[in-house]
């Protein structure tokens, strides 16, 4: 059963936030010190950009003795944007390939978890959104080239799951009720986001705020989902709609 319907405003949240205390949150994470931004500017600093094998060495060498959370065998490719690491979890054989960007800007410990032998392609952007979002992705899971996932009401992704280049995964919405204040003004609403197990979202794919996705499904490229899809149906078109079951596929 997914979470009651959360509010926020981020403008008042952290209206009183100096740019250094905003640039600290953002980067290394709430209640975080100058000393650990400066160690976290250093570290990236010297590894991310570095090409070829002695980077891929030097950032597999002293990404998982500095982030406890990163496993030994994860490959983190060059230009890899890591803002709060210490909030992100990669498992055994994970791929975080070049220029993606984790960004764990959030309340939770764990903002984003990364399944054993899953993958990011180049360019992709996961944010867990802040205050309170994450994004779990499960074991074996692919994230295509491009694609962008908020989980500002919490992003869940099961195991076996293919989501496409240049798909958008949006846990939240726009507040606009009050016609009497700019729409940027008042705040989002946050309900979350689950992907159940073996699921395959084709390239371009909209998936909006409070969606569930059924186990099975398959959801056809470019579709706009605003509505929850039953376990092993196919869906296409803007908005998605059924379109047969895998059975009647024989599947």
């Amino acid at each position: 059963m997914k979470e009651p319907v959360r509010h926020y405003n981020l403008a008042e949240i952290y209206a009183h936030e100096s740019m250094l205390q905003r640039y600290t949150r953002l980067t290394v994470g709430e209640g975080a010190g100058l000393w650990a931004l400066i160690w976290h500017e250093l570290l990236l600093g010297l590894c991310t950009g570095m090409p070829g094998l002695p980077g891929l060495g030097l950032r597999h060498a002293l990404y998982p003795k500095i982030f406890k959370h990163f496993h030994r065998n994860t490959y983190i490719g060059r230009h890899v944007t890591l803002r709060c690491p210490r909030q992100i979890t990669l498992e055994e054989d994970v791929i975080i390939d070049e220029f993606a960007q984790l960004i764990a800007s959030t309340k939770q410990s764990q903002g984003i978890t990364i399944g054993a032998r899953s993958f990011v392609r180049s360019f992709a952007m996961i944010n867990a959104g802040p205050p309170n979002g994450y994004v779990h992705i499960g074991r074996d899971s692919g994230i295509g080239q491009g694609a962008i996932l908020y989980g500002n009401g919490g992003l869940s992704i099961g195991n076996n799951v293919m989501i496409a280049g240049q798909c958008f995964v949006v846990a939240s919405s726009h507040n606009f009720d009050n016609p009497t204040r700019s729409i940027s003004e008042q705040g989002y609403s946050a309900k979350g986001i689950t992907i159940e197990d073996n699921v395959w979202i084709g390239a371009g794919v909209k998936i909006l705020d409070g969606v569930t996705i059924g186990n099975g499904a398959i959801v056809g490229a470019n579709a706009v989902v605003t509505h929850s899809i039953q376990p092993n149906i196919k869906v296409a078109g803007v908005p998605a709609r059924e379109i047969k079951t895998r059975h009647e596929q024989g599947e």
